[in-house]
């Protein structure tokens, strides 16, 4: 086989030029994994296999579409995986189409030229075939790199790094259209105060500002004034039985303060949603971490775009916790694998409601997870946006507990999914117990057929057999459930038009 180096480098430099850096060097590190077999006593028709090596892709092609990001990179990495029995086909017996076939195949190609009085070219291509032979592992014997290898990689290496590295960096306009995503989060605060949108006959006074309070004596009056500053007039404090000042700063500053139906965030939410009259309600955390400049730009485009929610995606990150980004950056992956649309910060504490679409949630969250209860349903049900907004480290103490308000949101992501996105939920959950059903069968197979009978267990094959059983029904619960979907949505078409 081609040396381990050159698996690694040719990727490397097709890549480079189009994903960077940082992404060529994943995409030349996926090429050389199937070279692993022989630290994991596996035969090269499993791991050289085009077969097995694209039915190993298809799961994070498929991911990579439904999130919405990251398909350049998973489609660079799937072709240089398959790369590798290519580049090995040309120099030793490949079993590149089993198990279609229980032979490997080689092509060797020979080319070359001779000047003299003219020039003379030669090339001879020829194909040899072999039966494949399943032996137990005897001992590693794989190059790393050749001399004239080494050099070539060095150079496939070399020239891309150093052009990338000295290159300029370019105007922000080329920079937002080869990445749109990052150039997003790059934006800074001016950037975001010059992107208005008309509001149109809305006016300032059509939304309520609801602000949810507990214990923020310290932040309280500053986000009261800053948000009177940007022209909004009706705020609206639901407090959660704050033991400080809070209350007293708020009505000291002529603003409706009342006090909440229970307790915990998401009820101090419902109090307000309830209270409000106006047609839209901007909801926004009392401790100073948000700027209500951004208020306006979030209200034009729920507006312009006709949306039942607004979401302020944070871009300020390095103000978040380590801890919080990681968790936030967990919680989004899996509401948006459950939801099926990519959510990129569904914890934000800003965020604009269409009133008429608020009153209709059902809010069962008790805690911080209400957050993520409001963006899963706003998913279901209506139309969800992101825009960017600035976001400052808070003023006072946290009062979010970390592992427990996390836990607590992805049970709710997974019980929203369960009650409104069945079909996502059933399939991926048939998909997750299938393959693994299918990869331990796959798995006890080889061991019976390549080792014997003893080294195979019935036990194992069981599990396999279960999960592969669980997972088929799985997909048949999801196939009835897009059908009582498409069902219900056939009912309600027919009661708008008949109420019409």
């Amino acid at each position: 086989m081609p040396e381990l180096l050159l698996h690694f480098s040719i990727p490397f430099a097709l890549s480079a030029p189009i994903l960077g850096l940082r992404r060529a060097l994943l995409v030349g590190i996926v090429a050389t994994l199937p070279d692993l077999d022989v630290l994991m006593y596996l035969h090269r028709s499993f791991t050289h296999s085009a077969i097995f090596l694209l039915t190993s892709i298809i799961p994070f092609v498929f991911a990579s579409l439904r999130l919405g990001r990251g398909f350049r990179t998973v489609l660079a990495c799937s072709l240089s995986l398959l790369s590798h029995p290519l580049l090995d086909l040309f120099h030793s017996p490949t079993p590149i189409l089993f198990p279609l076939t229980n032979y490997s195949y080689h092509l060797s190609l020979k080319m070359n030229a001779v000047i003299s009085d003219r020039i003379t070219p030669y090339i001879s291509i020829s194909s040899t075939m072999e039966e494949n032979s399943f032996r137990a592992f005897q001992y590693l014997d794989a190059p790393i790199f050749t001399d004239v290898g080494f050099i070539a990689s060095l150079m496939l290496i070399g020239f891309p790094s150093v052009y990338l590295i000295v290159k300029p960096s370019g105007s922000v306009v080329a920079r937002t259209m080869r990445n749109p995503q990052k150039a997003q989060r790059n934006i800074d605060g001016d950037s975001l105060a010059s992107t208005t949108v008309p509001l149109g006959q809305i006016t300032k006074d059509d939304v309520t500002i609801l602000i949810p309070t507990l214990n923020e004596e310290e932040a309280i009056e500053k986000v009261i004034q800053e948000v009177r500053e940007c022209g909004f007039k009706n705020i609206l404090v639901v407090d959660g039985y704050s033991k400080d000042r809070t209350v007293e700063i708020a009505r000291n500053m002529g603003v409706r303060v009342v006090y909440q139906t229970g307790q915990g965030k998401s009820m101090a939410l419902k109090t307000g949603i309830e209270l409000a009259q106006t047609p839209y309600i901007l909801v926004m955390d009392g401790d100073g971490s948000y700027d209500p400049r951004d208020i306006e730009r979030m209200l034009g485009l729920a507006i312009e775009r006709n949306c039942d929610e607004v979401i302020g995606y944070r871009v300020d990150r390095e103000n978040i916790p380590l801890l919080h980004r990681f968790g936030n950056k967990v919680i989004s992956t899996l509401i948006s694998l459950l939801m099926g649309q990519r959510v990129k910060d569904p914890c934000s504490g800003i965020y604009l409601l269409r009133t008429d679409f608020a009153k209709q949630l059902e809010i069962t969250a008790t805690g911080f997870d209400i957050e993520a209860e409001i963006v899963c349903q706003s998913l279901t049900f209506g139309r969800v946006i992101e825009v960017p907004v600035r976001y400052h480290k808070r003023i006072g103490k946290p009062k979010l507990a970390t592992w427990g308000a996390g836990i607590r949101i992805v049970l709710t992501a997974l019980k929203i999914s369960w009650l409104y996105s069945p079909v996502l939920t059933f399939s991926s959950l048939g998909s997750i117990l299938g393959v693994g059903g299918l990869a331990i069968l796959f798995w006890q197979l080889y061991m019976r057929y390549i080792f014997g009978e003893k080294a195979w267990s019935i036990g194992w094959a069981w599990l396999g057999l279960i999960l592969l059983i669980v997972g088929i029904q799985s997909f048949t619960i999801a196939i009835i459930s897009l059908m009582l979907k498409r069902l219900e949505r056939r009912i309600v078409r027919l009661y708008l038009e008949t109420e019409s």
